[in-house]
């Protein structure tokens, strides 16, 4: 089997099909509430501070600045920022002088030239995605491959159609979930709170779906591969997690020791992600380049295990 094997109308039924019996399941309404709570629990502590300035004010009925409370919240933000995007390598985020002129001018594009709430969620959600797309994504295979149930299917389809057909079913509720949450997050700020015109709100949310989107690829692909290698769907879950959380934990703690082990960050796409959200088109294109060159490569392994194994 290889993919000259690979029939559309196939593919299209088992994707359609891989997200209804998740939903049916549990998985994929989990995974729903999880993401958006979570979601929402992170803009609601970026968003927080806003409002409670804007609510004392109103209650004592004094006029507020939004320009100067957002200055405000900006000067506390600013640092925590340049350190989120260059990995927590202290204060600029990147060594050298050069390297943190970049720092600034890029933690600059994010918190002035952009809505500035938004990049915030945005780095907070990037940051927590890898470990809520394991939670949908866990049992694409391991469950029915414990209780034999994909044998029903081979006698009508091919493996090559059923491992991209979930793959693709996976990915696409995924990144439905994560339309979704932040609609909610963009309509709220924009109705709400006010503070940005839909000019400048909507554009940026958009480019915020693109790296959620591009980001939510590799990671739906590498649950995909280790689903396909263990029988179990709880096991399958705890080595997701565990190899999701290890490879930034052994870098964190590694370039205290040595400074290249900080390149362990580069195992999966912890060490872009944050660069989807560059000011540079350059920088940007070679981040969504090596995020597919994951998805490739985890599919690739998956895909090849998955053709082998006995059913």
């Amino acid at each position: 089997m290889s993919l000259k094997d690979l029939n559309r109308r196939h593919l299209k039924l088992i994707s359609l099909n891989s997200g209804r019996v998740a939903v049916r399941g549990g998985t994929g309404l989990l995974f729903f509430i999880l993401v958006l709570t979570c979601g929402l629990l992170m803009a609601y502590i970026i968003l927080l501070p806003l409002e409670e300035v804007k609510f004392e004010a109103r209650r004592q009925g004094v006029d507020v600045e939004e320009k100067e409370v957002m200055d405000r919240l900006l000067f506390v933000a600013r640092p925590a920022v340049a350190w989120a995007i260059g990995g927590g390598r202290g204060e600029d985020g990147l060594s050298g002088e050069e390297d943190g002129k970049k720092a600034e001018r890029w933690t600059s594009y994010l918190l002035d030239d952009r809505p500035a709430l938004l990049s915030a969620v945005f780095l907070l959600i990037m940051f927590s995605l890898p470990f809520l797309i394991a939670i949908g994504s866990f049992n694409q295979f391991s469950g029915d491959i414990a209780t034999r149930g994909l044998r029903y299917q081979l006698l009508r389809t091919d493996r090559t159609n059923i491992f991209l057909g979930r793959f693709v079913g996976t990915a696409v509720y995924t990144i439905l979930v994560m339309a979704f949450l932040l609609a909610v997050i963009v309509l709220y700020i924009g109705f709400k709170l006010k503070v940005y015109g839909w000019a400048d709100l909507v554009p940026w949310g958009l480019r915020g779906l693109m790296a959620f989107v591009i980001l939510s690829l590799p990671y739906v692909a590498f649950c995909s591969w280790f689903s396909t290698l263990v029988d179990s769907p709880f096991l399958s879950l705890v080595i997701c997690k565990l190899a999701i959380a290890l490879v930034p934990l052994l870098s964190f703690l590694g370039r205290k020791t040595w400074e290249p082990l900080a390149h362990l960050n580069f195992l999966m796409p912890w060490g872009v992600q944050n660069h989807l959200l560059h000011h540079d088109p350059l920088t940007i294109l070679g981040a969504v380049a090596a995020c597919l060159g994951y998805t490739a490569v985890f599919l690739f392994l998956g895909y090849h295990h998955f053709l082998r194994r006995d059913l």
